[in-house]
């Protein structure tokens, strides 16, 4: 990677090879053009720049009339001085061979460690899939691609040392409707227009039209969410993209953005994604393994713990109350016991009461 080198030529310029072999058809002869390496190297570039999708190793013997041998050792030097990269392989199978770009984009260059967060990134994407923004993604990455020679990002093995493993894909959504609110989302948080979101009420189920000035575009749990200012709620709110079934951007207007908005900030006070009232301080006692797991992560600034013999802890937080708190503390089962607030402890007493009727039912 990096600045292209010049080509290195090995062996006498002026040595020209020779060899003959009979056509397809087995019939005469074929005697083949002679070349010394340097016009050899110049006919496979000349070839590639002509050839807009690549070229297999076939179609480039039949343009540069050498050898299958000579032409791999050529396209091996090239390849080295990061001339010519590997496309993928055709619908038959075979390897097409095409120039990388030139230009003071090629003089970048990447390190192993800054591919592979590229990578990661363009798999944490793949809840996405089919959408313009999974396909710019991919089209990013390929354009770093071409910076390194075909052999040595297929020898990195990159689809098998990085994997974001999916979330569970939400139902009856397709990826056209997805990708339609997706664009118009996407374009009215780069340009700051205000945006016409059909989005369901959490309660009733019907759904709202709702005008919203778009702040920021999270990505939480392998789903995207719009961070919006709602006329209707009165408030900063997260709405899920997955769930809306439409999206217009309001051209010719501008998003009010909050003078004192900052996503960091935003999200800084909360416990996940959802926001509530003000703060509390919530006291939480683990065991055994659940202990182990929670100590491992700062779950929130606010954050302090005290061990115990025996490996217990308790966790104590200044936070507000909601629902992404709750479903956490519950997925702990016996694990973990909220001391206090009350009206949180009796809340996630109830539930769990539920679950074990809904178990001896």
């Amino acid at each position: 990677m990096g600045l292209r080198q010049p080509i290195r030529i090995c062996g006498d310029l002026n040595k020209e090879e020779t060899m003959s072999g009979t056509d397809s058809a087995g019939h005469r002869p074929l005697v083949r053009k002679r070349y010394s390496q340097a016009q050899r190297l110049l006919h496979i570039y000349q070839s590639l720049a002509n050839a807009r999708g690549g070229l297999t190793i076939t179609e480039l013997i039949e343009r540069t009339g050498v050898t299958r041998r000579t032409l791999n050792r050529d396209l091996a030097l090239l390849s080295e001085d990061h001339f010519v990269r590997v496309l993928e392989r055709d619908n038959e199978g075979h390897k097409r061979w095409a120039l990388l770009p030139a230009g003071v984009a090629s003089s970048i260059t990447f390190s192993h460690s800054e591919l592979f967060a590229l990578y990661l990134s363009r798999s944490m994407l793949d809840f996405a899939r089919g959408t313009e923004l999974h396909k710019s993604m991919r089209a990013a990455f390929n354009k770093v691609a071409d910076r390194l020679a075909g052999s040595e990002l297929e020898a990195m093995a990159l689809a098998r040392k990085l994997y974001a493993v999916p979330d569970a894909p939400p139902v009856g959504v397709t990826s056209d409707a997805f990708d339609d609110v997706l664009n118009d989302v996407l374009t009215a948080v780069l340009r700051e227009n205000q945006l016409e979101l059909s989005y369901p009420d959490s309660r009733s189920g019907q759904i709202l039209e709702l005008q919203l000035d778009p702040l920021t575009l999270a990505y939480y749990r392998g789903r995207l969410y719009l961070i919006a200012y709602s006329a209707h709620h009165g408030r900063v709110r997260p709405f899920a993209l997955h769930r809306a079934t439409g999206a217009q951007r309001l051209r010719h207007t501008h998003a009010q953005v909050p003078d004192d908005y900052n996503p960091e900030r935003h999200f800084s006070g909360q416990f996940g994604l959802f926001g509530g009232d003000d703060p509390v301080t919530v006291r939480v006692r683990f065991y055994g393994t659940a202990a182990r797991y929670a100590r491992e992560r700062l779950w929130h600034a606010s954050q302090q713990t005290t061990d115990f013999s025996g490996g217990d802890c308790e966790m104590k937080w200044s936070i507000p109350l909601t629902p992404d708190l709750s479903s956490w503390l519950l997925s702990f089962g016996a694990g973990a016991c909220v001391l206090e607030p009350a009206e949180l402890r009796a809340s996630l007493r109830d539930e769990l009461r539920a679950a074990a009727d809904r178990y001896d039912d």
